[in-house]
């Protein structure tokens, strides 16, 4: 065992070369440790080389005896096999074994963070920690009642004794690792890995996939690093970590371990640079089927009965809205009352806010000295449910579950029982989210299982052969269904069985030989059987593997078991992929467990998510495994499916929509105007945070589209501009539909023929703003107006090569020139001129015709002068010349009085106020060929 063996490193280097992504990381790092840091954090996607980046940084700069520590066995040996790219052939020189430490040690956390079991001291302290639990809920009244229970549930019931004592070890060994006493809860095969491992002399832990060290294995890791004299850690991952319900404790102990993140490579640019392959997230909408409809309608009548069940007035207690009249009047806390509105409203503001407004939508006048709501609330009330929640908390707690009356207090467990079904938990401290059943059906619907059948049919008519489909569910199978969904899903319901099931029964889909493979199931498809076996079992001996293949037949595909030592689920998932990749079959189902993180297979070219996880963390990961370059396919572009059920009408009828917009919050993708933009509308335009724009009423249609789109694969090659470098510099954009409803027309200057498009209309008003702020000297010059065309209608304009803060000040202006006629300070109108056939253009052919046909000027629209520009005088008659040369003739008016308060009343009423729907929005790698003259300018 050498401390620093220098001269152990003369012939350990990379034999090529970095590409450029990891050659910017590599600077960034080098410069770190030169300077003295021992902290290295960098993120980057998978697909992205972090194996080969960790290894140059360990053998090109650390130079010291390192130890990798993987989440699972497959990662582990990927580390130990990438060393042949460093000239790192021999066996002493690399150890997976933790017995047997190397110059690069690749080891599983699980190995160095094992917890012991027992032991008399953590027993005692388990103990103690049960009978304080007892005590403190009231189970026992001292500790010698609490040693009697135990004792007693020890000799009777001994197999939950052991469960609930070794919850509560769990308990003790958390806290002392939280306290910094981590090393000390460590089984003795883990301490006596990390003294083997000082010993040698590390000098170097590369942390892979260390989103993982949020808990355990990040408490122990912490303290494990001093007892190795503080070597150089480097932590790896595709993504941050999800911080929503961890301990506060855990992610303060992970940001101080591993710092902020030093480097990180945006999937975007990867693509461009031609180390990731090109892809594409597509969406199929579903609605649930007539027995699901059924459910999830009931649910909301029983709440609806529930809400008219409290304001009958028939209980021997107060009716909601008099209840709500009470409290708002005493201003009466559940602690008592306070003495006055401000005090009162700050306690709890939802509350207040909420029940005023319920109040209002009821017809109840508010108390005396009770103000009005926000007017932002009564213009734009909250959703029924969201405002009912606060209210009726407050209610059933405070209220009803306090009456002595048993009537009372059954109906608070029934109205309990009532919001549950929509996903709200009323618990002893408030409202919580809880899993919704009418959510889990609709994440489980049926027809998704009938959608994933249609798009495969495509994905095989487009790709033939050459179709290699991932579908990937939660679970093998969802056996944990609850009481209230019984009899409408069956255990195998949203499963991979289910799915894998499903494939089977139509000709188009099980003509892809379909397999499914979980961490204890392997099904093959009938038609490929006699096949499998035969290459299986060439797998098998060339391996010298004894293992013994049976299979079992059911309807439509055999159930594979194998009997032998070496019978596991690394070996089968191992097999299955190599007979994937070669075609065998052409689709595999599987669970996130197994097809997730570490899971590689570099041909896979669809992938359909049929999973409910939606951590950056998770999502990123599943989307990994379809984005993988492919030697044998140089133009490989990925399809990567999403299926949403839908059912807008309903309280819950969009939880699956909201899935989808949490799980593209982080994924980057490339528009259909050729823009890198992250969130959901990546994947269509009409796909906002708040809802789907329009479409339920479109479904068949948008899912036409994007069945049309799944097709064009050399399409979405070239929106990726393949080789063109890639700015990671947000560029603020407005996005927009403008509807039929005032727009249109021609526009209203001689010689202009072509009608305003949309896209050309709203650069114009672009232009407009921008030529205005900067003559008004409230942005610099140099940039461009950029607009383009989206799929369903919708526009996107921004203002090129500008600063950030003039981006936003004109997507802003933009933003109230197309928008509602919101309170203007200034407006100007809108004409275009319309065109109508005479008798003798009706006569002619077209090209001679249109110089006959007679003009006449239309008002179209009255539009906002931008708050910016509109502050004085002067800037709004800046804005009007221009709006004058570039969209239309027309005086800017004040609006707050006379003339103009008129015209502000007059096109509200008659519909010449616009209602586009407006979103702003961050894009990236915009292109910079897209014209800035629209129709109109001169």
């Amino acid at each position: 065992m050498t401390k620093n063996p220098e001269n152990a490193f003369a012939d350990i280097h990379l034999q090529g070369s970095l590409r450029p992504s990891q050659a910017e990381a590599v600077a960034v790092a080098a410069k770190q440790l030169d300077a003295g840091q021992k902290r290295l954090h960098i993120v980057a996607p998978p697909g992205a080389g972090k194996t080969v980046l960790g290894l140059y940084l360990w053998a090109h700069h650390v130079r010291r005896p390192a130890v990798v520590l993987s989440p699972n066995s497959a990662i582990q040996v990927q580390w130990a096999d990438r060393c042949e790219l460093f000239n790192l052939h021999q066996r002493d020189r690399v150890s997976t074994d933790p017995a047997s430490p190397a110059l690069l040690t690749s080891l599983t956390y699980q190995s160095v963070t094992l917890p012991r079991r027992g032991g008399d001291d953590l027993d005692a302290a388990a103990i103690e920690l049960w009978r304080e639990v007892l005590i403190d809920h009231q189970q026992a009244a001292d500790a010698d009642e609490a040693d009697v229970w135990i004792e007693d549930l020890r000799r009777h019931n001994p197999d939950y004794f052991e469960q609930r004592l070794g919850s509560y070890r769990k308990q003790v060994r958390d806290t002392l690792a939280v306290g910094g006493e981590a090393l000390s809860t460590l089984h003795e095969s883990s301490l006596a890995t990390l003294r083997r491992l000082r010993e040698f002399g590390v000098g170097m832990i590369i942390l892979d996939e260390c989103h993982h060290l949020m808990g355990h294995w990040g408490r122990v890791l912490a303290d494990a690093s001093d007892l190795l004299d503080g070597p150089v850690v480097l932590g790896l991952t595709a993504t941050p970590p999800d911080r929503r319900g961890r301990d506060p404790k855990d992610v303060a102990r992970y940001d101080d371990f591993f710092g902020p993140v030093d480097f990180e490579v945006p999937v975007p640019a990867l693509v461009k640079e031609g180390h990731l392959a090109p892809y594409q997230d597509l969406v199929y909408f579903v609605r649930p089927s007539s027995a699901e409809m059924t459910f999830i309608a009931q649910a909301d009548q029983r709440f609806d009965q529930l809400v008219n069940e409290l304001e009958a007035g028939e209980i021997h207690f107060p009716r909601l809205s008099d209840w709500l009249v009470e409290v708002l009047t005493e201003r009466r806390l559940p602690t008592g009352p306070v003495k006055d509105w401000i005090a009162f409203e700050r306690r709890d503001r939802a509350f207040t806010d909420f029940a005023r407004l319920y109040l209002r939508s009821r017809k109840i006048a508010l108390p005396k000295g009770v103000p009005d709501p926000p007017a932002e609330l009564i213009d734009t009330p909250p959703p029924r449910l969201a405002l009912l929640v606060p209210v009726l908390d407050r209610y059933i707690r405070h209220g009803l579950r306090r009456s002595p009356d048993p009537i009372t207090q059954q109906l608070a467990d029934r109205a309990i029982a009532a919001l549950r079904m929509l996903g709200v938990q009323i618990t002893e401290t408030g409202a919580q989210p809880c899993a919704s059943p009418v959510s889990r059906v609709m994440a489980y619907a049926r027809e998704k299982t009938a959608a994933m059948i249609d798009i495969l049919a495509i994905e095989h008519q487009s790709l033939g052969d050459q179709l290699r489909a991932v579908v990937v569910t939660d679970y093998e199978k969802t056996s944990a269904t609850s009481a209230e969904v019984d009899g409408l899903l069956d255990e195998e319901a949203g499963g991979a069985v289910a799915a894998f099931r499903a494939l089977l029964t139509d000709p188009r889909t099980d003509a892809l030989n379909p397999i499914l493979v979980t961490g204890s199931t392997v099904l093959v498809d009938d038609d490929l059987l006699e096949t499998f076996r035969a290459e299986a079992q060439q797998y098998l001996a060339q391996r010298n593997v004894d293992v013994e293949l049976s299979a079992e037949d059911q309807a439509g595909f055999a159930v594979i078991t194998g009997r032998g030592a070496d019978w596991s689920p690394r070996l089968y998932v191992a097999m299955i992929t190599e007979l994937f990749q070669r075609g065998l079959t052409r689709c595999l189902v599987g669970t996130r467990g197994l097809l997730g993180e570490g899971w590689d297979a570099h041909t896979v070219n669809v992938l359909i998510d049929l999973t409910t996880v939606t951590t950056s963390m998770s999502v990123n990961q599943l989307r990994g495994r379809s984005i993988r370059l492919n030697p044998q396919s140089p133009d490989k572009v990925a399809n990567n499916w999403d299926v949403i059920c839908l059912a807008g009408q309903f309280t819950q009828g969009l939880d699956d929509y909201r899935r989808f917009i949490e799980k593209h919050r982080t994924l980057f993708g490339v528009t259909d105007d050729g823009a890198i933009e992250m969130g959901s509308s990546h994947v269509h335009a009409a796909l906002t945070e708040l809802e789907p724009e329009g479409v339920e009423e479109s479904m068949a249609a948008l899912n036409d589209e994007m069945l049309a789109r799944a097709q064009r694969r050399s399409a979405c090659y070239d929106l990726w501009r393949i080789g063109e470098p890639y700015d990671p510099t947000p560029v603020r954009a407005v996005e927009l539909k403008v509807g039929a409803d005032g727009f249109g027309g021609f526009p209203p200057f001689a010689g202009r023929r072509e009608e305003w498009s949309d896209q050309a209309l709203v650069t114009a008003v672009g232009r407009v703003i921008y030529d205005a702020l900067r003559e008004a000297k409230l942005i610099r010059g140099g940039a461009r107006v950029r607009g383009a065309s989206r799929a369903g209608g919708y526009v996107r304009v921004f203002l090129q090569t500008a600063d950030r803060e003039a981006a936003e000040l004109f997507t802003a202006s933009l933003h109230e020139a197309m928008g509602p006629l919101d309170r203007p300070r200034y407006v100007v109108p809108r004409y275009v001129h319309e065109v109508n056939d005479t008798w003798l253009s009706s006569l002619l052919p077209e090209i001679v015709a249109r110089y006959f046909r007679k003009r006449q000027q239309w008002y179209a629209m009255l539009h906002t002068v931008p708050s910016a520009l509109a502050r004085h005088k002067d800037t709004a008659a800046i804005y009007q010349r221009h709006w004058n040369r570039h969209v239309s003739p027309g005086e800017a008016v004040y609006a707050h009085h006379g003339e103009g308060e008129r015209m502000v009343a007059e096109a509200r009423r008659t519909g010449r106020a616009s209602r586009a729907m407006i979103h702003e929005k961050d894009v990236f790698g915009v292109s910079t060929d897209k014209t800035d003259q629209p129709p109109g300018a001169v």
